[in-house]
């Protein structure tokens, strides 16, 4: 028994250190901006939460594709983790290739808005400080649901690298919805509308 619970251990730790670490982008197997890599358990996504986007699959696809044969020496950079002791954890990363940021690239192709690329933790802190529209409480029952273990997402970046990347999130964000791209074009307005989805940037601040 004691046996056991060692090896059960040992793999807790293993996948957690997994978790942590950075490795090359081009080892993920990618199914639209859900991947994995092989030998694993953990299952990497390019956005944190969301349910709509404002490409199809196939141009998600292709923007995704286009942008790893550009950076061949990309690394995939662990953001947090949800569900660390479920069997299968989930891992918001981003893909980064020195300044390239494939996350942000995709908020500023308007392929997600920004709300989509906050970490669990900061999200958390969204919602209960600014009680925003439906789409983002919409957003945070969905990530209930995908951590059945209820242990609270970890953040695996430091608070300065993080800060400096929400930076950059509002400004793709607002180039994306200046030129009207994907999800912020009139096409997706009625939806806008529905959900009330607002730009990051309008909501109130955190600390």
């Amino acid at each position: 028994m004691f046996k056991y619970v060692m090896l059960v251990v040992l793999a807790l730790v293993c996948r957690t250190g997994c978790a942590q670490e950075e490795v090359p982008f081009k080892e993920l197997v990618f199914q639209g901006a859900s991947g994995y890599r092989p030998g694993e358990n953990l299952e990497y996504f390019l956005f944190a939460q969301g349910f709509v986007q404002g490409v199809s699959p196939e141009e998600q696809a292709a923007i995704i594709a286009d942008w790893t044969g550009q950076h061949p020496h990309a690394r995939l950079v662990p953001v947090s983790i949800l569900g660390e002791r479920s069997p299968f954890p989930i891992v918001y990363a981003w893909a980064v290739d020195g300044d390239d940021n494939l996350n942000l690239l995709l908020v500023r192709k308007g392929v997600y808005p920004a709300l989509t690329m906050l970490d669990p933790p900061r999200f958390a802190q969204l919602v209960e400080r600014a009680k925003p529209a439906r789409y983002a409480k919409l957003l945070a029952a969905q990530e209930r649901r995908g951590n059945p273990t209820g242990i609270p997402a970890r953040r695996l970046v430091p608070a300065a690298r993080y800060d400096d990347f929400l930076k950059k999130l509002v400004a793709a964000e607002a180039a994306a919805q200046a030129d009207m791209n994907g999800i912020w074009s009139d096409r997706f307005k009625p939806m806008r509308d529905k959900l009330g989805l607002t730009p990051l940037a309008t909501l109130p601040p955190m600390e």
